[in-house]
């Protein structure tokens, strides 16, 4: 009976703990109670049928799973827009009015100008009033009659038509859209395995005889390598010598490298709203070094940013050498970051990522062979460690101390281990001692701090601990709040209206179409990039909805808000088809079978 009684006790108390919706109330936010409703907002409307069954609880709509039932690779057959079939689309050259170098009958595109005219779907009016954004900056749309906005600037014959460069100043001036545009010839020397590296290899065998699929192991990468391994900075022939430059991360909003979410568009967003130093996305030496379209396309670079890093990642230092060699020759950046970062099991399964970490004499060779390749700073980022148990972060950094690599300019510590991915507070006394168990025989080197700086509250508590005097590094919180540089810098709490949150959605849509085009298929790529922002910034509650200042990165709100208006309502939804929604305001009606699963499930939030 005692026994019973024991057992009872405890769960009793956790209910008291626990709020209306069954979270316990140490990780619920604090919200005003009028804006609290017990089910989905009649304002919204009710869901489609496709989504009976759905939990509105579920950041992304759908049923709750265990883990049991989670398996790997579940994104890989995510819904995705449906392209049309060559024969519909009308070949470039002739929109152009230029002579197709392939001639009518070997062709796989339409030559028929005057046919497509009759069948070409109506322009979006959402956005600008149907002003196509390549057109408005640049003066000339290479997509012609494609483009979704194409009746401002084709006759009605579908004859493509140019801006008076004499009134160019009057219709705002012309840009370029992005730097770092990877030659293709050069991208066909990679191809084809003939691009005339400086470097040898790393290893004298065959690179298709490595073993990258060993798993690593805290204890076994704790123990000496039987074999000596010939480290990249021995055999590799140096770039011409130059003055290398000089960064100052001090007291600057560095918005870290975030993959899928940080795109150009994105980043253009944060350079408008205060950010100092921007990163594009990681790329994979793999698929660089394999002149990868898709790959070199995550380093384009837009004007605006002025700071601006490029992330790698790879598994052994001659990877590392090669594609930072082909890198310093052909594109433009300020600093080089070697990511030792990344999670994800397909990284750390070949010795990349968080695995990296781990195998000290491929790291030294790494930095090494980097560092003789380029004439920009390299950073690093890294983790605690493979788990939260056994941290190792502060033995690292005074081993990469030590090596005293030429140009190492910063490492960035994320407070969370391998395996925590991103649950749990990120531990930023953990990263103060990495701060500062430096060796003081060696130069000392600035660490940034990453993880759950949400608000210039913060951000100024994170760079204000010992030993962390350059700055702190924001993510998720730049993805929900893309506003937080300006916080940071004016050290207020923004209560931003729906009406300016929408209009920062405009730009980036405006962004997007300039980037990835404004024909059928940029839109839809600009959508689905802009439904992928939208599942993280539907977690943000406004300044004037909260009883306590300011949100917390780790608490949930609950699960149905009513904001101040209808479009702040809208914007608070954790369904996928809300956000759909708000991007048919930007970029016109979707097909009734469209549907979006977000590339980031966010289990850690849920």
């Amino acid at each position: 009976m005692s026994e019973t009684s024991d057992k009872a006790a405890p769960a009793a108390e956790s209910n008291t703990r626990r709020t209306d919706n069954g979270r316990n109330k140490e990780h619920s936010l604090q919200v005003k109670p009028e804006f609290i409703t017990s089910k989905r907002p009649e304002i919204l409307g009710p869901l489609p049928p496709s989504a009976e069954g759905e939990d509105p609880n579920r950041i992304d709509g759908t049923k709750r799973t265990s883990g049991k039932q989670r398996k790997k690779g579940r994104n890989k057959k995510r819904p995705r827009d449906a392209r049309k079939d060559n024969s519909e689309k009308i070949c470039l050259a002739v929109i152009r009015g230029q002579e197709c170098p392939y001639g009518e009958d070997k062709c796989r595109y339409s030559h028929d100008l005057a046919g497509f005219m009759k069948t070409r779907p109506e322009d979006i009016k959402t956005l600008d009033d149907g002003l196509c954004p390549i057109f408005k900056e640049q003066g000339h749309c290479a997509f012609g009659a494609m483009c979704r906005f194409g009746l401002s600037h084709i006759t009605k014959s579908g004859v493509n038509i140019k801006r008076d460069q004499a009134n160019s100043s009057a219709n705002g001036p012309l840009q370029d859209v992005s730097m770092n545009i990877f030659p293709k010839e050069v991208q066909a020397q990679l191809r084809k395995k003939k691009y005339p590296f400086s470097c040898r290899r790393y290893f004298e065998q065959d690179e298709s005889k490595r073993d990258n699929n060993t798993k690593p192991d805290a204890e076994e990468s704790a123990k000496p390598e039987a074999t000596e391994v010939k480290t990249e900075a021995a055999t590799h022939t140096p770039v011409e010598l130059k003055t290398r430059k000089i960064i100052d991360f001090s007291q600057k909003v560095y918005v870290a490298p975030l993959t899928t979410v940080g795109n150009l568009p994105f980043r253009r967003i944060m350079k408008r709203y205060g950010a100092d130093i921007t990163c594009g996305e990681m790329a994979l030496a793999t698929c660089l070094l394999e002149g990868k379209t898709s790959e070199w396309a995550l380093l384009k670079r837009h004007p605006e940013e002025d700071v601006f890093g490029i992330q790698v990642a790879g598994a052994h230092p001659d990877q590392y050498s090669r594609v930072t060699e082909v890198i310093e020759k052909h594109t433009t950046c300020d600093f080089i970051d070697l990511n030792l970062g990344c999670p994800l099991d397909l990284l750390c399964q070949k010795g990349a990522g968080a695995a990296l970490m781990m195998k000290e004499k491929k790291l030294k060779g790494a930095l090494q062979g980097i560092s003789r390749s380029v004439t920009c700073p390299i950073t690093v980022k890294i983790r605690t460690g493979w788990d939260m148990k056994n941290p190792f972060a502060h033995k690292l950094v005074p081993k990469i101390q030590s090596w005293e690599i030429d140009g190492l300019a910063a490492i960035m510590v994320h407070g969370r281990s391998r395996l925590q991915r991103y649950q749990l507070l990120s531990d930023w006394d953990y990263i103060s001692q990495v701060a500062n168990s430096q060796s003081p025989d060696y130069k000392k080197i600035p660490i940034i701090g990453n993880g759950d700086i949400f608000s210039y509250t913060d951000y100024e508590e994170k760079i204000a601990r010992e030993g962390i005097n350059a700055t702190a590094m924001i993510g998720r919180g730049a993805l929900i709040k893309p506003w937080l540089p300006t916080e940071i810098k004016e050290r207020r709490h923004w209560d931003i209206s729906s009406s300016e949150r929408l209009d920062i959605l405009k730009d980036f849509v405006r962004f997007g179409l300039e980037h990835w085009g404004s024909d059928q298929q940029g839109v839809n790529n600009t959508r689905r990039f802009l439904l992928e922002w939208l599942s993280f910034l539907c977690r943000y509650v406004p300044v004037g909805l909260l009883e306590v200042l300011p949100q917390q990165m780790n608490k949930r709100p609950p699960a149905h808000m009513i904001g101040r208006d209808e479009l702040e309502t809208l914007f608070m939804s954790p369904n996928s088809h809300d956000w759909i929604k708000i991007s048919e305001m930007l970029l016109g009606k979707v097909d009734e079978d469209f549907k979006f699963l977000p590339k980031h499930k966010a289990s850690g939030y849920a």
